[in-house]
């Protein structure tokens, strides 16, 4: 590099950092060199070595241009930086290219940038690319959204998708938090950091602190912290949960605190089923309860009371009949077990297939009848269309495999479906 390009793109780093002034001149230089950040003039570009990426004007900061042309546009900008350097420890930041130059900051503030990987997604529509995730695996992710109810179920989604891949992975916890994202948190927290992070021990670099409580087991962050830890569930065992702190019940609760006006009930089914499968004795379910329904207080009917509430709760627990780890075993088990023989449908592997699902469907739930979910069912026979699925379940109940107990009804305005209960009617050992 000669001398008069050095000095251009030292004025392009001294003339980004004026503009977004928590943002170090040394974070803008690893990320150019990581080819993460991109300086042209009056304009920046966050994106990888694809066309993936946003560009945005320096001197009109509202404008910005997507760059969309791509086949995988939506795919995660930085994880090529990650697979090749083998960083063990990201940051994954759903929301915009400001949220990814905050994460990269925070991340040299602790002394870690040069091994923390910087993941972006550009937004709360991403939707979380299984081959993508599977590259996370054996790294420890954090995940950062915004903090409005879009990103509260972005986050959820990811969470869902991260663990479903084994991936473990932590989430960043906007309780008792009124910024909007995370360049707006780093602003707030740049004047008063010892306020905003929580602070073990008398650290001196509470930044420092604040990634140690994520990436470093076991967590020993408080309640005031701004980061709350998320294990991936295929790593964690009934040992592991007897007896979890106040950490673990708020990383446990904090996807579904109440957001929106009228979205309590919703939220309240939504954590019961993400229990449902774990070993939790009743103490620890009313904790963990207890603690969704104060933070969620503000936003709930100004009659919620939270013993009625908790009763409800526990009507909830009854009503999950799968969870996605119990449907994902299901789906193992069923790839690996003896199909059932159905005289007038021998042969017929598809419709075998489905009522082997079936059973070990039904062999989760014991006596009670079962949820067949179509979408699982067409992905499980990798079939064209959830209507061809559903008829695959009609032929079931045609041949007595199965038994309808419950039809199901689909979502209307104003009304909320419900699935279909089946009971399975031939011999488990079949």
């Amino acid at each position: 590099m000669n001398r008069a390009t050095t000095q251009f793109n030292s004025t392009s780093v001294q003339a980004f950092s004026s503009v977004h002034r928590p943002i170090s001149a040394k974070t803008v230089r690893e990320l150019m060199r990581r080819g993460l950040l991109h300086l042209n003039g009056d304009r920046w570009r966050f994106g990888d070595k694809s066309n993936r990426g946003v560009t945005r004007s320096l001197n009109e900061l509202e404008w910005k241009h997507s760059h969309t042309s791509a086949p995988a546009w939506h795919g995660l900008i930085g994880l090529q930086d990650v697979v090749e350097h083998d960083r063990r420890e990201v940051i994954l930041v759903i929301e915009g290219s400001k949220d990814a130059l905050a994460a990269a900051e925070i991340a040299r503030r602790a002394g870690a940038l040069d091994e923390i990987g910087i993941l972006c997604a550009l937004g709360s529509g991403y939707r979380p690319i299984r081959a993508e995730l599977d590259k996370l695996r054996g790294r420890k992710v954090l995940v950062i959204g915004d903090n409005d109810a879009t990103g509260h179920d972005t986050v959820q989604i990811v969470s869902h998708a991260l663990t479903d891949a084994g991936v473990e992975h932590s989430l960043w916890n906007w309780c008792n938090d009124k910024s909007t994202d995370l360049y707006e948190w780093l602003v707030r927290s740049s004047d008063s950091p010892v306020s905003s992070v929580s602070v073990a021990g008398g650290d001196s670099n509470p930044w420092g602190e604040a990634l140690h409580t994520q990436f470093s087991p076991p967590f020993p962050s408080s309640q005031c912290s701004s980061v709350q830890v998320f294990k991936c569930s295929s790593q964690e065992t009934p040992q592991q949960e007897a007896g979890i702190n106040d950490d673990e019940r708020l990383g446990i609760v904090c996807l579904f605190i109440v957001t929106t006006k009228g979205a309590g009930n919703r939220m309240s089914f939504l954590l019961a089923r993400s229990i449902r499968h774990r070993k939790f004795s009743i103490t620890e379910i009313e904790q963990i309860f207890h603690l969704w329904f104060v933070n969620s207080r503000p936003l709930l009917p100004p009659d919620a009371d939270e013993a009625r509430s908790l009763q409800t709760f526990y009507r909830q627990m009854r009503r999950v009949r799968f969870t996605n780890e119990g449907l994902k075993s299901a789906c193992q088990r069923a790839r690996k077990a003896k199909p059932p023989f159905i005289p007038a449908r021998d042969g017929d592997e598809t419709v075998a297939a489905l009522a082997t699902l079936c059973r070990e469907l039904q062999r989760d739930v014991g006596d009670r009848a079962f949820i067949c979910p179509v979408g699982v069912a067409q992905q499980f026979l990798g079939v064209k269309g959830r209507a061809t699925a559903a008829w695959f379940l009609t032929v079931l109940e045609d041949e007595k495999v199965i038994e309808c107990i419950d039809r199901g009804a689909p979502n209307k305005p104003g009304v909320k479906g419900k699935p279909t209960l089946w009971r399975y009617k031939l011999p488990m050992d079949q």
